[in-house]
């Protein structure tokens, strides 16, 4: 009997326990302040006791609920392992995509976290063992105290999310910078910065939004800078998102000019080239992820939209699209165009083809087109994704199969360089040989089968332009990278110099940046359109197609004569200012932008 009363006792040990357990998985514990450590109990309180009371026992409750909370414990760990960004509430639309490309990445499992797991699994059985059961447990029709005890929890819960989103938030500074959730996640633990992503899930209307001013704004939009700027009209717009591509070398240029990244071997020699061919213009752009989340760059690029004004970690494919949408597919199908999106891998992912329907695309060719291409052209796969090579081999192919004349707008996601960069099979060509004036010879392999893969790129791309430099059709090639690859959380330190928390947002902007090109197999004047917003581009790629940009492309180019950057991190303005949206309500402060915001809510959801 006294070893039962003991156990009773022990009892509410087990969620400080559980809370213990996992942020040693996800390596939090020693960082997380006082305050978030007793919001963080207080929640893991809350959700043992009302199992308990909504099923009057922890026999079968508790070992559930621990099992749960150590897997989301150690999705965390492997997810920010993976792409150095966390699993945030939305992942869960996503958790399809996840699973097709989980298995180029590489699991390992530590001794913390098969210690906790161990662990896990001891305080599972304890309380199956010798469970607590509640004095109306099987007790028929018992059932108003029963009711009462979760009135209560409920009551508690409810005053505790108050709390939490109201007073604690602001006296206690408690918030998710979505841009970059991991710092959230470290200072302030992942259930409790699970729980406050929440109140990121309904987009506020701008402020002095009203639909009628909207309409007024959009109406406005169609001015200035948005003039074409060709005098042929290209018969062929080829648009290509290339996975993970980036030239990590514009960390050199950040704070001193002594800090290098040097490789063994060049890996961009031929896109180097491109700067002196008068057809091509070239700049960078600052997309709106790091690491992963590929749909929300093409996203920004096809509608003009900006996902700093959507709830930050939120995916609009998933969301945010609905037939009609404006959208280049839909722009370019209106003057002619046959629109075709292309991607080697399932159409499911990122809910593309719901998303390019949406979106107006004609047609939608996934994984199976390139399937059957495998009898007529020879496919490569140098990991577990379609090469670049057999990519652009499959968009010639289309270019031969249409009819001479038609017209044609694709939209090309490629697979080539997606994150898993720990392969066995593929030896790296290139190799980081000095970082931050220190010799580092293979102490970054994910970053040296990356640069490998980013010089067949390279090469990819050299022999497609050459390919279509024989075309006769007046064509078009638009290039860009998604975002900036998943490597070692230790190299990009390297880079900066300092831990990645404690990166500057003017600096960790700079993360957000990947290379773009627009390229013409026919004579024209390329002035350079200098570094800009993803979600700015598409403006850009109309103009250059003889296309007078309207609705919300317009508004970008309009906002973009004063903007280089309209990131949810900050603004970099023209004159190289930036300003932190952290410490500023930047979004609200800058008139155009709010014009743009107002623009942009009408677009999306009236």
């Amino acid at each position: 009997m006294k070893n039962k009363e003991v156990c009773r006792y022990l009892y509410w040990l087990v969620p400080a326990l559980m809370y213990v357990i996992g942020e040693t998985v996800t390596g939090n514990l020693g960082s997380i302040g006082p305050v978030p450590m007793v919001l963080n109990l207080v929640i893991y309180y809350l959700l043992y006791i009302g199992m308990f009371l909504l099923f009057r026992t922890t026999k079968y409750s508790w070992p559930v609920l621990s099992l749960v909370l150590f897997v989301l414990a150690a999705a965390e760990y492997f997810v920010i392992s993976f792409r150095e960004r966390p699993a945030m509430i939305w992942d869960v639309l996503a958790i399809r995509t996840a699973m097709t490309v989980s298995a180029n990445y590489k699991f390992t499992i530590t001794p913390a976290l098969a210690g906790c797991g161990l662990a896990t699994l001891a305080v599972c059985f304890g309380v199956w063992k010798w469970p607590m059961q509640s004095v109306t447990s099987g007790v028929k029709r018992k059932w108003k105290p029963y009711l009462g005890r979760v009135a209560a929890w409920l009551g508690c819960c409810l005053v505790f999310g108050v709390m939490l989103f109201g007073p604690l938030a602001r006296k206690f500074q408690l918030d998710v910078p979505m841009w970059d959730p991991v710092v959230s996640f470290e200072k302030e633990g992942f259930l409790l910065s699970s729980v406050l992503s929440f109140k990121s899930v309904v987009p506020p209307k701008p402020e002095g939004y009203a639909p009628e001013k909207a309409e007024e704004l959009l109406a406005q939009e169609s001015f200035g800078s948005n003039v074409p700027s060709a005098n042929v009209s290209p018969t062929n717009v080829i648009c290509i998102m290339n996975e993970s591509f980036s030239d990590l070398r514009l960390f050199n240029k950040l704070t001193d000019p002594d800090r290098l990244f040097a490789t063994d071997v060049p890996f961009l020699e031929y896109y180097d080239s491109l700067s002196e061919a008068p057809n091509t213009q070239k700049g960078d752009l600052y997309v709106p992820v790091f690491g992963a989340m590929t749909a929300n760059s093409e996203y920004e690029f096809l509608t003009g939209n900006s996902c700093a004004f959507v709830p930050q970690g939120s995916i609009p494919y998933q969301f945010y699209t609905k037939p009609g949408d404006s959208s280049l597919a839909k722009i370019f199908g209106e003057r002619g165009y046959k629109t075709v999106a292309m991607h080697p891998y399932p159409g499911y992912n990122w809910n593309r083809t719901e998303a390019y329907e949406n979106l107006g695309f004609d047609e939608f060719l996934d994984q199976s087109f390139y399937d059957d291409l495998e009898s007529e052209l020879e496919m490569t796969k140098p990991r577990e994704y379609m090469s670049d090579q057999s990519d652009y081999d499959a968009i010639l192919h289309l270019l031969k199969e249409k009819e001479e004349g038609e017209k044609l707008f694709v939209f090309n996601v490629t697979m080539q360089n997606h994150g898993g960069f720990e392969v066995e099979g593929l030896e790296s060509t290139v190799h980081v040989t000095e970082l931050n004036g220190e010799s580092c010879d293979g102490l970054y392999p994910k970053a040296d089968q990356y640069l490998t893969l980013i010089k067949m790129s390279d090469e990819a791309l050299q022999s497609f332009l050459e390919e279509l430099e024989c075309l006769e059709e007046p064509t078009m090639v638009v290039m860009f990278g998604d975002h900036q690859p998943s490597v070692e959380t230790h190299f990009f330190e390297a880079l900066y110099g300092m831990r990645w928390t404690e990166v500057p947002s003017e600096w960790k902007l700079h993360s957000f940046r990947t290379p773009y090109m627009i390229w013409t197999n026919y004579d024209r004047e390329a002035e350079d359109a200098g570094d800009m917003s993803a979600f700015m581009l598409g403006n850009e790629v109309l103009k250059v197609a003889g296309v007078k940009p309207e609705g919300l492309f317009a508004a970008a180019g309009t906002l973009r004569e004063q903007y280089d950057a309209v990131h949810a991190m900050g603004v970099l303005k023209k004159d190289g200012t930036f300003v932190d949206s952290r410490k500023e309500d930047v979004f609200t402060m800058e008139e155009e932008i709010r014009r743009f915001h107002m623009i942009q809510y009408f677009e999306i959801f009236e």
